[in-house]
């Protein structure tokens, strides 16, 4: 299990907790739509973050007869699984209360308490966002601190191995930014006595909280399908077997992510003419040896070397089949 990925999730479940908690109770007493949308929100986050735990979880068992290269995809069956939740519950019960603000508006009652509630969920979400910043750029293994940390996280996601993670990221940014939305609608509700900027700020909600549980789906989907590695690993993993004393070219690189943190790859090789099969299996053993050292998000390995480019030691297999006849 990864520790990075494993962390930001526990980080974003008690973080949802608190601000679900914070966000129900100012939508219960001030009914506004916005803050209703934000409460449910939160409640999605919340169980969403309870599918990546258990899919870490169930992904973190060891491979077995049934399962030979392990459950490493669990992962991303439960992060689809979340993803579907999330467009399920959170978007539409937006959409229908924001509907319904807008066609029969009704006033928001307790506008103060609204205001806090949102100003508190605004500092919860700033400290979860920056959790999920640090663990993105933990997991592509990019150096970064302070202000860095928000442009590599940005410039690095879409190479996140690790759908928690990913998810994390997507949820607490857009967590934050619906924060931001309903509290500025709020505010302008009530500076102009309109309002529908209350149901029309739940409805962009929604919207955009669609929007990326389809944007998360498609990633997971792509995943559990079996998704290469990034051109960036496959050519490391080229640049290894060339440096092995023997290869002379690499004629084919397939790779397939079998869990957040585990690579499996399929390779041809290209050896030096006139080597002997046990010479050429020295050649395999070590480019093998290499990838999995210098890139140890390698964890299944298959090499196989063109049949045309080395040559039997025909002399000693000449003996060895005369004395087998």
């Amino acid at each position: 299990m990864d520790a990075a990925g494993y962390k930001a999730v526990w980080i974003a479940l008690f973080a949802n907790l608190s601000i679900f908690l914070t966000k129900a109770v100012a939508a219960w007493i001030g009914d506004s739509a916005a803050m209703f949308s934000e409460a449910l929100h939160s409640l999605s986050d919340l169980v969403n973050s309870i599918f990546l735990l258990i899919g870490m979880k169930m992904a973190s068992r060891p491979a077995d007869m049934e399962h030979p290269f392990g459950y490493g995809k669990e992962v991303y069956f439960w992060s689809f699984i979340a993803s579907v939740f999330m467009f399920g519950v959170t978007s539409m019960g937006s959409l229908t209360r924001g509907y319904h603000q807008v066609v029969d508006p009704h006033p928001i009652a307790a506008i103060e308490l609204i205001t806090i509630a949102l100003l508190l969920a605004m500092i919860f979400e700033m400290f979860a966002v920056r959790a999920a910043m640090r663990a993105v750029v933990k997991d592509v293994g990019v150096q970064a601190r302070g202000f860095k940390v928000l442009a590599a996280s940005i410039k690095n996601i879409n190479r996140v191995a690790n759908p928690a993670v990913k998810f994390v990221f997507f949820e607490d940014a857009a967590a934050l930014i619906g924060v931001v939305i309903a509290l500025m609608a709020v505010l302008v509700s009530e500076l102009t006595n309109n309002i529908v900027y209350d149901g029309i700020a739940s409805i962009i909600i929604g919207v955009m909280l669609g929007a990326l549980a389809i944007m998360l789906a498609y990633e997971n989907r792509d995943m559990i399908v079996g998704r290469a590695a990034h051109p960036n690993i496959i050519k490391r993993i080229g640049d290894v077997a060339m440096s092995v004393s023997g290869v002379v070219d690499v004629k084919d690189i397939k790779t397939m992510y079998i869990g957040a943190h585990s690579l499996l790859v399929n390779m041809t090789l290209q050896t030096k003419p006139r080597l002997n099969i046990e010479v050429a299996d020295d050649v395999v053993d070590e480019v093998e040896r290499k990838i999995i050292k210098k890139i140890s998000i390698v964890k299944e390995i298959n090499i196989e070397v063109e049949a045309d480019d080395y040559v039997f030691d025909w002399p000693r297999q000449k003996k060895n089949f005369d004395e087998i006849v």
